[in-house]
Parts: C-alpha cells; structure tokens; sequence
C-alpha cells in the first residue's frame, strides 16, 4: 500500500450486542492484513463502567509492537435521530445523555471523536457538536459501500471545516463481522507512534479500493460533481440488481 502504519477505524466487537467477533479475533484479522493498530468503537448502550474497565483492560493485554487494540464507543441520543458520536481512544467510562455532554466529557477522556454515517442524521449536525468534534465520517464502508465515498458528507465536512478548519474527514468500516473485510483503510506516516494523535493533526490518508482522500478531502467542484454522479450510476445498478434477485427469487417460490 505504501511506507506507513496500516489502521483501520469504526470496528465493533463482542463487546457490543450486534458484533461478532472477540478482541482476539480482530488481533488475528490485523495480523493477517499487516494493520497495526484498531479504533474500536463498540456501542456503549452495552457497557456498565465496570464492563468498561474490563474491555479496556483486555484491549491493553491485546496489545503489543505488532498490533494495537484502541478502545473506544459509538453513543447515540435520545431525540437525535441517526447521531452517532464516536470516541476513539478513551481512557474513562463517560456516560453522555446530551451531544453537548458528549462533546465536553469526551473533550477530557477521548483522543479523537467522530460524527458516524452522515447520512443517517440528515447531514445536519448540531452546533455544538461541529464546534467540538475532531472528524466527520465521509466514508462509511457498510453505508456507503466500499467503492465510493459519500459526496452529501464530503459537503458536510466542507461546511464545517468553514467553521473550523482543524475538523477532518475519515473513512471508516463500520465492521461486526470480520468475514467481510471492507478493506477500508487509514495510512499513517511511518515512524508515527501515536495513530489518534496523527488522525488529530491531519497526518493520514484515507485509503478506499477506488479512491484515497486526504484529511481535508481536497476534491475540486467537478471531481464531487463527478463523484455525486457515480454515486447515483451506482445506486441505480445497486436497485436494479435487488429488483433483478427479488424477482428471481419469487419466480423460484412459485416452482
């Protein structure tokens, strides 16, 4: 791929209701593609503080020169349809009830912080969390599909970065099952010994099967009309293949 530390972002676990894979699983999935290190961001509707410090304990035994287990969750809010903050690197159980409280607790006990998936909240952020988030997820792997980014989220991260240019763009896989790797990736200089602290000052790149995006996402207006196109091109292809099976499979019901 290139000279770097290979990471992988928005990976759920055991730990979370909806994830099947143990923390030793993802050790031995890292190791198999040469990823260094893991954002995990395991739902925390799931965790009790005590849970918490296990996690993150067995995270720290995980972990070692070859491969690092980063703990993190993914909280949503009562009333906030579709916001999913993410906290990478945290070091304390925080139980935020609010997007304002997230982004106050996690300013203290999370290393990076992300608004997931766009496209579930309307891309229509809070104020308060654009003045407090480190990223905006442009590139979901399970929402977006893994061959082309999300131009509506791309826009997002622009009006944001309007606001506050430090906020960057990343890519992630949103991964439960480690038997369908995505192959969403993030790239980090080689010799870099802190990958959140390199996701936070914007030295990385996003690495998809299409496309690599820098933490800017630097597109130029007719690439993200281009992109805004293809993504549509691959939406009628994707509703055409599931007419294509829902008709095959009911031909089949009435043999």
């Amino acid at each position: 791929m290139s000279d770097g530390s290979i990471g992988i972002i928005h990976v759920h676990s055991n730990y979370s209701s909806d994830g099947r894979d143990s923390l030793e699983t993802l050790r031995a999935f890292a190791l198999a593609r040469d990823i260094s290190w893991i954002g995990l961001t395991d739902h925390a509707e799931d965790f009790t503080a005590d849970r918490f410090a296990e996690y993150v304990e067995r995270c720290q035994t995980l972990s070692d020169h070859s491969v690092r287990l980063i703990p993190g969750m993914e909280y949503r809010f009562a009333g906030f349809t579709g916001l999913h903050l993410l906290a990478l690197g945290l070091t304390r159980w925080i139980q935020p009830a609010t997007p304002e409280e997230f982004i106050r607790d996690a300013r203290l006990a999370a290393r990076f912080t992300i608004a997931a998936h766009p496209v579930l909240f309307g891309y229509h952020l809070p104020a308060s969390v654009i003045q407090g988030i480190d990223a905006i997820e442009v590139w979901n792997a399970a929402y977006n599909t893994r061959l082309l980014p999300d131009p509506k989220a791309i826009r997002l991260l622009h009006a944001c970065r309007a606001k506050r240019a430090e906020i960057v763009g990343t890519a992630g896989l949103d991964q439960h099952d480690s038997r369908n790797d995505r192959e969403m990736r993030v790239l980090v200089a080689a010799g870099e010994m802190d990958p959140l602290g390199a996701l936070k000052a914007g030295r990385f790149v996003n690495v998809g099967r299409t496309m690599r995006l820098d933490p800017a996402v630097s597109l130029a207006s007719v690439q993200l009309v281009a992109l805004t196109c293809a993504r549509w091109a691959l939406y009628l292809v994707e509703r055409v293949q599931h007419y294509s099976v829902s008709a095959f499979r009911k031909r089949r019901r009435r043999q």
